[in-house]
């Protein structure tokens, strides 16, 4: 009963904040319908992969009427976000703050097919002032530099780097350049682990970290993401799969496999690529059994 009322409390506010979840809602269709929104990578980062669901602890279809252990922590998740006090001062409304929870909520119910599902949950959400760069193009390439150097130092002397880019191909003669980070050092040995984050150029990725001008909460118009939850999160995995595959209809491309790293600290992670961003980007992170919390420059700010 407890359970139950307490997915019913996040209903009512997920009700309540009907246009956050029209952003999910419309991000989402967008991402199923044309958008090549991390194909290549098959991983719980990826909300679309074709992978099982790593974090599914128990199935509803073995105990049929009882809500599986992920939908009770994603339901609770929903609450304590909720539960957690605005940031005084912040340049990022407090709604955003449920963004991700209510995201992993939504997944896990009414759906044959529920979206994946990190552990390591997060995402970034940003307000870059106007006088950073000249128009949302500069911006998305100046935030993608932001995020790659950030990640880069997080990793700290153990740990080397290097990009990945190459093409894949799609129906209609669409070719699309990926670009992520592989990694080799501890619990990486021969470059065996993938990071997926915003990190686009000018000729690949594209399609991720687009930023658009808002209002903030002060008032003020700032260069923020187009998809504030959809894209906008940093995820490092360990590769247990690489191949090519040759579409029927479309050319080959190439797929990346991978799992989260039980023995990897993703907090002290986050916390350092937290530290080397600028002031305005929030790093917001919902890991699982803990409470949903917000890093700035480093520290946790609710």
């Amino acid at each position: 009963m407890k359970v139950l009322a307490f997915i019913s409390e996040g209903y009512f506010y997920l009700l309540k904040h009907r246009l956050l979840l029209t952003v999910f809602i419309t991000s989402f269709m967008a991402a199923g319908c044309g958008s090549p929104v991390k194909l290549y990578a098959q991983n719980p980062y990826n909300p679309d992969a074709k992978i099982p669901r790593v974090s599914e602890r128990s199935s509803s279809s073995n105990h049929p009427g009882k809500a599986t252990d992920q939908t009770v922590l994603n339901a609770a998740s929903v609450g304590l976000a909720v539960a957690s006090r605005p940031v005084h001062g912040a340049i990022i409304s407090h709604s955003a703050d449920i963004g991700i929870a209510a995201a992993l909520f939504l997944g896990s119910v009414g759906s044959a097919k529920p979206k994946n599902i990190a552990d390591n949950a997060n995402y970034l959400a940003v307000a870059m002032p106007l006088t950073e760069v000249s128009n949302e193009r500069d911006a998305q390439l100046k935030m993608s530099q932001h995020v790659e150097k950030a990640v880069m130092q997080a990793l700290g002397t153990d740990y080397q780097t290097r990009i990945e880019e190459y093409d894949d191909h799609y129906a209609f003669n669409r070719t699309l350049r990926p670009r992520w980070i592989r990694v080799n050092g501890p619990l990486c040995e021969n470059w065996s682990c993938q990071i997926l984050a915003p990190v686009p150029t000018a000729t690949a990725l594209q399609w991720e970290g687009r930023m658009t001008v808002k209002k903030v909460v002060t008032g003020q118009e700032a260069y923020v993401y187009e998809k504030p939850f959809e894209e906008q999160s940093i995820g490092l995995v360990k590769i247990t799969n690489e191949y090519d595959k040759e579409g029927f209809i479309a050319g080959k491309r190439h797929f990346v496999e991978g799992v989260e790293i039980s023995d990897f600290n993703y907090a002290q992670f986050f916390r350092r690529i937290s530290e080397n961003l600028p002031e305005w980007a929030y790093l917001k992170v919902a890991q699982k059994e803990t409470t949903p919390y917000t890093l700035n420059r480093g520290v946790i700010v609710q």
